[in-house]
């Protein structure tokens, strides 16, 4: 790693500071940067000698890592919490949880690379300028970043997941599947991968017509089974637009009137509804209920 400057100690507050009861949470689990969590007592000899070096090593890479002291004699609770039996213990949080941990003294070189694993790699860096430029509109530049990142990391979700909702724009829907199989289920990466997949789902449904006033005039138009018909298309087409509120009442409607519908077409549909809101969302929940209500 190249040399980081040295910050100023005026600035050292922001990224250096004593955890307690009352700051863990803001300072440590809602941080936007990762931090090393150092578990530590005045009458630990070892502990005096790991803080010089964390707060040098840390200091040097210019608040892009913060440092968290926890004295356990005075912040007990927390201590237990996470199990502290000897210090120095060190726990590195990233993204609001414990990613690595040590206990006892490293060698300066050693803690260097404690740290520096926590810090984002180039292809990382690269989602992020990619982000940048895709909000500002330059889509061209923001695909070939989000396309670089994934030659240096296969299978990073960010990139996979910023790629696919690029290509989704414009319709490519074969390489938006193929990027978003390999994508990790959970956190806000992982929701979005679902919600991409469900409208790209939608957009390759076969024989959807995705004019909304034509398909809101067809429905109007029918009766029975045909009307049915006629608004498990519309669900389609408002959920390619997004409105899925809309959709899924026009899809529970449908399946109402067709039994058939339900059974298939209206209950994959459903689904697909269900993941691009996510599983917590109010309407989710509602509709979910509709439909097993309907299924039963």
């Amino acid at each position: 790693m190249s040399e980081l400057p040295d910050l100023t100690a005026d600035h050292t507050d922001d990224f250096i500071f004593d955890a307690t009861e009352e700051n863990f949470e803001a300072r440590v689990v809602m941080s936007p940067v990762p931090v090393i969590v150092d578990f530590w007592a005045s009458w630990c000899q070892p502990c005096k000698l790991l803080k010089p070096l964390l707060e040098k090593l840390v200091t040097q890479r210019g608040g892009k890592i913060a440092l968290a002291r926890v004295d356990v004699d005075k912040q007990q609770r927390i201590a237990m919490a996470f199990g502290i039996n000897s210090i120095p213990d060190v726990v590195a949080f990233a993204e609001g949880r414990p990613v690595d941990r040590f206990t006892g003294l490293l060698p300066e070189k050693e803690l260097a690379e404690f740290l520096d694993r926590l810090l984002p790699t180039e292809a990382q860096n690269l989602v992020e300028q990619a982000r940048g430029i895709e909000d500002s509109g330059d889509v061209a530049t923001a695909e070939k970043l989000y396309r670089q990142a994934l030659e240096g990391e296969e299978f990073l979700d960010e990139a996979r997941v910023g790629l696919a909702r690029l290509l989704l724009a414009r319709g490519e829907h074969a390489e938006v599947a193929k990027l978003l199989e390999m994508v990790n289920c959970g956190g806000d990466t992982g929701d979005e991968a679902l919600a991409l997949k469900a409208r790209s789902w939608f957009a390759g449904r076969p024989g959807i017509n995705t004019n909304l006033q034509d398909c809101s005039q067809k429905v109007a138009s029918s009766q029975g089974k045909e009307k049915a018909r006629a608004l498990y298309e519309l669900g389609c087409c408002q959920a390619m637009r997004g409105d899925y509120p809309a959709a899924l009442e026009s899809l529970v409607t449908a399946g109402e009137d067709d039994v058939n519908l339900l059974n298939g077409p209206v209950k994959e549909a459903m689904i697909q509804c269900f993941h691009a809101l996510g599983d917590i969302h109010p309407v989710t929940t509602d509709y979910r209920n509709r439909l097993m209500m309907l299924l039963c």
